[in-house]
């Protein structure tokens, strides 16, 4: 046996103790977080920010909000009005809806998590061959559609593996119903049986879980060492010429790059272990019992993580500050308590800056988060 019944009843009551409060944790957490991926698409949808690399973290942001939303209704029907056992005299439209969530969210955030992929990959494409290879908004919206396809194509298994059907209560859950009781009980099963089903953990643990991660992992380190070659090559043409602008453009890569590793930190403490869970499943069926019994606590990383790209947004990136308090602060207020926003920082140059060198276009020109 892989797992002692002392190891078992742990999880178990882990798992019941823990959905006892799940949904008034998650829930307050899942608006939070479409309210910030909202700001976030509003903010990077301004011509300030209207780059290809800021394009995707765009889309990122809006399948994130996709997640939240999904999980949003989710827990509170199924943690907040009812009891944490959610398929107990359930109607059968709510328990469709929850293989709906399930295929949806874990669609959406696949999807959002090749797509960081992919920022990491052009990101390093642009920095180490800036001359060579020119992104335009073009080629990404192509890119996100050809991710978001090929996501869905392989999520397929996953759609046709489980169905719902009618039990007695007592056969599933003896410790509350008697052998006596007609009380039904909605359950989700394998529609399939168990080819299609191993196929599908298979796909998720390596092609939407793990391949990412490590794409991810490969990529930051590569980002990593061309930004300390820039820099190494900054100090030795220093000596030679003062380039002021080089020297913000290196600040803004590095920058960059630390905020993309960050990301690529939280995605491995997220994504790995479930990769790993997936694979051992397909091996042996009994690690299904703690994959499942941690199932809240997946849930609750999985929408902390895309909460926390927002803070770091706003810890790292000034611009994006200042466009947040000029998009959610009325003008009266960022005057009284004297904000700066993008607005009156730009009028301060324009007027500080009147040599016709300074070309209008050229400052107004969008930047990257």
């Amino acid at each position: 046996m892989m797992f002692s019944n002392q190891s078992r009843e742990f999880f178990v009551k882990f798992s019941e103790n823990y959905a006892q409060i799940h949904g008034r944790i998650v829930f307050p957490i899942t608006i939070i977080g479409i309210l910030t991926s909202i700001v976030t698409i509003l903010i990077l949808n301004r011509k300030t920010f209207q780059t290809p690399t800021n394009l995707i973290l765009q889309h990122v942001a809006f399948f994130d909000t996709v997640v939240l939303l999904s999980y949003n209704i989710y827990s509170f029907y199924f943690y907040i009005l009812h009891d944490p056992n959610p398929f107990v005299g359930q109607p059968l439209f709510w328990i469709r809806f929850a293989i709906f969530h399930s295929n949806v969210g874990l669609t959406a955030h696949s999807i959002a998590l090749w797509l960081t992929c992919l920022l990491a990959i052009i990101r390093y494409t642009i920095i180490s061959k800036p001359k060579q290879v020119q992104v335009n908004s073009t080629h990404v919206t192509i890119l996100i559609w050809i991710f978001g396809i090929i996501v869905c194509l392989l999520m397929i298994p996953n759609y046709f593996s489980w169905s719902v059907n009618l039990y007695p209560a007592h056969h599933l859950l003896p410790e509350l119903y008697s052998s006596n009781s007609n009380e039904t009980v909605y359950w989700v099963n394998q529609a399939t049986g168990n080819g299609l089903e191993k196929i599908s953990f298979g796909i998720i643990a390596i092609c939407l879980k793990m391949s990412p991660v490590l794409i991810l992992i490969i990529f930051s380190v590569l980002l990593i060492l061309n930004i300390r070659h820039a820099r190494k090559l900054r100090e030795r043409l220093r000596h030679r010429c003062s380039s002021m602008n080089s020297s913000s453009n290196l600040k803004r890569e590095l920058r960059t790059t630390t905020m993309l590793v960050l990301i690529t930190l939280c995605n491995v403490f997220v994504e790995l272990p479930q990769g790993f869970f997936l694979i051992l499943i397909g091996i042996d069926k009994q690690f299904f019992l703690l994959y499942s019994q941690l199932g809240d606590f997946w849930d609750i990383s999985t929408i902390i993580s895309s909460f926390i790209t927002f803070i770091m947004y706003c810890l790292m990136s000034q611009q994006f500050r200042m466009e947040m308090i000029s998009l959610l602060l009325p003008e009266f207020l960022i005057e009284k308590f004297h904000l700066t926003t993008n607005r009156n920082s730009l009028s301060k140059k324009i007027k500080s800056q009147t040599s016709p060198i300074n070309n209008p276009k050229t400052r107004n020109a969008p930047i990257d988060l």
